[in-house]
């Protein structure tokens, strides 16, 4: 019995997982930005 309540559980928290979404795996998919980006170079070799 404790293990099927278990099972459960488990089931129930990747079920959760994947109808709310997973923040980290969000993060790890979002695409470069289009357009144009802002300048940042900032050379610190100096001569």
């Amino acid at each position: 019995m404790g293990r099927s309540i278990n099972a459960f559980r488990s089931w129930m928290a990747e079920t959760l997982s994947h109808a709310v979404g997973n923040p980290r795996e969000e993060k790890m998919t979002v695409p470069p930005a289009i357009g144009p980006q802002p300048y940042r170079d900032d050379p610190r070799s100096g001569r």
